[in-house]
Formats: structure tokens, C-alpha cells, sequence
């Protein structure tokens, strides 16, 4: 009998307890609607002190980053960029997923300032991610990242994990694409010694240096993959290669140009090509072409 009053009076203290916590949350979430009221009423001071008591309060992570959300509108519109920051941080800690809506995105003043901050709470969370594994959610952080705008190193580091990512699942054509836009977005990037020695995506990486990619280029090219060798010779150009390769390049982008009929970007990469070397010429069988072969001559004739 003791024990089933002891297990009873259990029960009602559990159901006391929950209630409690119940009225706790409901008021925690009635006082953040007041709040935002406040705000859309243009009682931004009131606001702020009721959005810091409904926090105070307890809410849930998503209640939480959206209180912290529109206490970083207040600051940003009161001048105060330090403060609008950090709480731009707190509701991205509270909620990496939280985004601003059309209306709030395109505010001049905090628009900008979230958009670095996401992006970068977006590679930061990708990174964590793919260390531990979980390479799915890292490569929608990753893409995230690069979607709401970061550095340009930052973007690099997306792209050459992402690359590792396609790499590791055996996509190699998309590791080639995204090792293209790391370099693309940083030249100078490298691997360390670590990446640099993964048996997949080492010998990948290596090969889209300048004189490398511009080689895989002039072969994808010969095979009829024009698409590909295009990308690879404008990597190749983006690295920076030697003048006469360079020119090489732009010939071959305008062969390229010329046999899908767009004259005007054919035109503009033979143009290039005799800018980066004037001694540029076509041989015999380039030479012979019907569609570029006049288009060349007319421009060598007129850099004379």
C-alpha cells in the first residue's frame, strides 16, 4: 500500500512538474509574439526588452534564433554593427538553418552583414561535418556556404571540400568541376601535405595546375569533348600560364566557339590569342578551315 502512494504521489509531482513547465514555455512564447509585434510596430526600444525576456524565459532553439534575429535588426538599425553581428551569431548558433526572408534580405543595411555571417556559420557547420563523416549533410552546408556569399578563400575551402566529397564517391568529373571553382575562386590554393597525398584526389588536383590543365584540355579537345576541354583551358588561362600558352588556349576556346556558330565569342578568343602572343598563327590543317580559318586571317591581318 506504501509503495502504491509512494508511485502515486510519483505520478502527480511528474505531472506537476510538466505542467510547470508547460506554463513556463507557453508564457516564454507569448511574451516572444509580444515582442514581435512591438517590433512590426516600429517599438523597437519596448521590443528589445521584451524579445531579451522571452529569451530569459527559455525557448525553443528556432523561438530562440528568431528572438536573437530581430535583436540584431534593432542594433543594425540603431548603428550598432558589433552588437547586430553577435546576434546575428547567437540565432545561428540557437539555429544554423535560420535565413531571412525576401522582405528582410533585402535590407541595405543588415541584409549584407547576415549573409557574410551564414555563409560563413554554413562552412563552418560543412566542415564539422565532413570531418565526422556525416559527407551528405557536409555537402549541403558546404553549397549552402557558397550560395550565401563568402570569402573568397572561404569559397575555395567549400569547393575543395566538396571536391573531396565527389572524389570519395568516385565522382570524378564533379571533383574535377568543383577543384576548378576552389582555383578558380583562390589560385594560389594548395593542399596540404595530409589532402595531398590521398591516392584519389592528389593525383586529381595536380593535374589542374596551369600547364596540366591546358594539356587535358588540348586532349579533350582531340578527342571531341569540347565542353570539358573548354572548362580545362579556361582554368589553365584563370592559373596563369605562359604567354604562348596562353594564346594556345584562346585558339583552341575559339575553335571551339566557331563550330558551335557563336562568331562573336570566336572572334573574341582569337583576339585574345594574338593579344597574349602576336606571333599566333594557325598550321596548314587549322588553317584550312572553313569557318575560323577567314575569321583568323581577317583578325591577323587587321594586327598587323
Amino acid at each position: 500500500m506504501g509503495r502504491a502512494l509512494f508511485l502515486l504521489l510519483f505520478i502527480v509531482l511528474a505531472g506537476c512538474a510538466q505542467l510547470d513547465q508547460l506554463v513556463v514555455a507557453t508564457k516564454a512564447r507569448l511574451t516572444l509574439v509580444e515582442g514581435l509585434r512591438q517590433f512590426d510596430a516600429g517599438d523597437h526600444v519596448t521590443s528589445a526588452k521584451t524579445l531579451a525576456s522571452a529569451l530569459e524565459m527559455g525557448l525553443s532553439d528556432k523561438d530562440r534564433a528568431n528572438a536573437h534575429k530581430h535583436l540584431a535588426f534593432i542594433h543594425c538599425a540603431a548603428g550598432r554593427e558589433r552588437q547586430c553581428r553577435e546576434e546575428f551569431r547567437k540565432a545561428l548558433a540557437a539555429d544554423p538553418a535560420t535565413r531571412l526572408d525576401a522582405a528582410e534580405a533585402g535590407h541595405p543595411v543588415w541584409g549584407p552583414i547576415f549573409r557574410t555571417l551564414s555563409g560563413s556559420a554554413a562552412l563552418e557547420a560543412g566542415l564539422k561535418q565532413y570531418e565526422s563523416g556525416e559527407y551528405a549533410e557536409a555537402a549541403k552546408n558546404l553549397q549552402g556556404a557558397v550560395d550565401l556569399g563568402v570569402s573568397d578563400k572561404q569559397r575555395a575551402n567549400a569547393h575543395k571540400h566538396l571536391a573531396f566529397i565527389h572524389c570519395t564517391a568516385n565522382r570524378e568529373r564533379q571533383c574535377r568541376e568543383e577543384f576548378r571553382k576552389a582555383l578558380a575562386a583562390d589560385p594560389a590554393l594548395q593542399l596540404d601535405a595530409a589532402e595531398a597525398g590521398h591516392p584519389v584526389w592528389g593525383p586529381i588536383f595536380r593535374s589542374m595546375n596551369g600547364p596540366s590543365a591546358l594539356s587535358a584540355g588540348l586532349k579533350l579537345y582531340e578527342s571531341g569533348n569540347y565542353e570539358e576541354s573548354a572548362k580545362n583551358l579556361q582554368v589553365a588561362i584563370e592559373l596563369g600560364v605562359p604567354e604562348k600558352l596562353r594564346a594556345n588556349a584562346h585558339k583552341h576556346l575559339a575553335f571551339i566557339h566557331c563550330s558551335s556558330n557563336r562568331e562573336r565569342q570566336c572572334r573574341d578568343e582569337f583576339r585574345k590569342a594574338l593579344a597574349a602572343d602576336p606571333s599566333t598563327d594557325l598550321d596548314a590543317a587549322e588553317a584550312g578551315h572553313p569557318v575560323w580559318g577567314p575569321i583568323f586571317r581577317s583578325l591577323k591581318g587587321a594586327a598587323k
